[in-house]
């Protein structure tokens, strides 16, 4: 695994705390979070 679950989260409330003006920035982060948790996950399967 490249993040343990608990940074996951971490990652995913940092990145829900942005504010508006940085909203595309947060949501092209949220989809690396994603895609790294996604292969976090399939390794565990």
């Amino acid at each position: 695994m490249r993040f343990t679950w608990a940074q996951h989260l971490d990652a995913a409330r940092t990145i829900g705390n942005v504010g508006p003006a940085n909203t595309g920035t947060a949501l092209g982060l949220l989809g690396i979070a994603m895609l790294l948790l996604l292969q976090d996950l399939e390794e565990l399967a």
